[in-house]
């Protein structure tokens, strides 16, 4: 009861910390962020979704304009609902994992401390600080992927109905999203269930087909037109581990500590091994079984692989830019709570002597690792909150010329 009330507080504190870091100038706002608000005003008026330009908004699926749109009907204003919005996705997000954890790892230190570390995490509070859609992307990309850990735990059809919904709101935030219904299909795959395969891909996939035959009808393109970075895939790959390396040690933070995490990581590794080809194989057992019995370590892990593996392969060829937390956002939360679960089963192994003490040698400097972790990034967000409560800047130029643009259309100029 206790851990639960804790895992409340966090993530209360986590939606109150961007509600007041976004409280005297609003979240951040980009190019992307004025289709959003543009969008979710001319669907107020009855206009349909179409941008300040009055183009109809296909770059993006419409779930996030129509929720600020949902927020106009209501009285409040769809920059103001955008807030609000990502704050409690912020929030929710550290609720899920958090109550995730207290459920399914043993260790109660080892918990509390993963939470912790979200709660201050560095790249889910930047994310949710602007208005965009990300962390309302995150969110329900982690909810499924927690549905399908209780489908392969209880082998009931519920909790696959729930992961399809949660993938199917997830691909109607971001187009991405087909990554979560195709890693769905192949969690299925092995089970030999088609039934299952079949209501999981039609729950999850028929929405988001809807949205791409409505592009097609009004634009001829079933996700808009776009530009190319057309960097190569080993560049793409260097972007992803660097993206990696920034989630691992905080930008204050000093250089040894990157050692101590990656000492955590490694020892994470033989978990991972342990768990795998560890043990004896029971020749009654059958495959299904020991698929099962991996638990999450499946549904999270096969994400975070197969997620940067799409991004690597297509960005070149589908958006102007390279990889970024950003893009990488979605796969952050499940890899920490996957390494978090193989400590755990790790440190459940009876071990005596030399091996007792290197266990418990490499969860101390897990622990540690975590503690200083999220000791450096919350002190790093507690000073940026600090500073943008302190001097209520209005937002750069650059922000404020895109606001202008959006709440005068006339503003705007197609690119030569």
């Amino acid at each position: 009861m206790r851990f639960t009330l804790v895992i409340v507080v966090l993530a209360g504190l986590s939606t109150a910390h961007i509600l007041v870091r976004t409280a005297n100038y609003g979240p951040a706002v980009t190019s992307d962020s004025t289709t959003f608000l543009s969008t979710a005003m001319n669907f107020l008026a009855g206009e349909g979704l179409r941008d300040f330009a009055d183009r109809p908004m296909v770059l993006w699926p419409p779930l996030f304009p129509l929720l600020l749109a949902a927020a106009g009907w209501v009285g409040i204003e769809p920059f103001a609902a955008g807030r609000w919005v990502n704050a409690a996705a912020f929030g929710l997000t550290i609720l899920a994992a958090g109550g995730w954890l207290r459920s399914n790892v043993r260790s109660r230190g080892l918990a509390l401390a993963a939470t912790a570390t979200l709660a201050a995490s560095l790249p889910l509070s930047y994310e949710a600080s602007r208005l965009m859609t990300d962390s309302l992307f995150a969110l329900f990309t982690l909810l499924a992927l927690i549905q399908w850990t209780a489908f392969l735990h209880q082998r009931t059809d519920a909790p696959l109905r729930w992961a399809a919904v949660f993938t199917a709101l997830a691909a109607l935030t971001r187009y991405p999203g087909v990554v979560l219904i195709g890693t769905g299909v192949l969690l299925l795959l092995p089970l030999a269930r088609l039934k299952q395969t079949l209501v999981f891909g039609a729950i999850s996939s028929v929405p988001l087909l809807a949205v791409l035959a409505h592009n097609w009808t009004v634009s001829k393109h079933l996700a808009g037109k776009r530009g190319t970075s057309g960097q190569s895939l080993s560049e793409g790959l260097r972007q992803t581990v660097e993206v990696f390396r920034e989630w691992v040690v905080p930008p204050n933070a000093p250089e040894g500590l990157t050692y101590l995490l990656l000492l955590g990581l490694a020892g994470v590794a033989v978990v991972v091994l342990r768990a795998t080809y560890g043990g004896r194989p029971d020749p009654e057992q059958r495959p299904a079984a020991a698929y099962f019995r991996l638990g999450p370590a499946i549904p999270f892990g096969g994400f975070a692989l197969i997620y940067p593996t799409f991004l690597v392969a297509v960005v070149p060829f589908t958006v102007t830019q390279g990889i970024d937390s950003r893009y990488l956002l979605p796969v952050y939360v499940p890899l920490l709570l996957a390494a978090v679960f193989l400590l755990d089963r790790f440190l459940s192994i009876e071990v005596a002597g030399r091996m007792a003490i290197a266990k418990w040698g490499l969860a101390s400097l897990v622990l540690l690792g975590l503690l200083a972790h999220g000791g450096f990034s919350a002190h790093r967000n507690l000073r940026l909150t600090t500073q943008a409560w302190i001097a209520g800047t209005p937002p750069p130029s650059v922000q404020r010329r895109l606001l202008a643009t959006f709440r005068d259309p006339e503003l705007y100029q197609d690119p030569p």
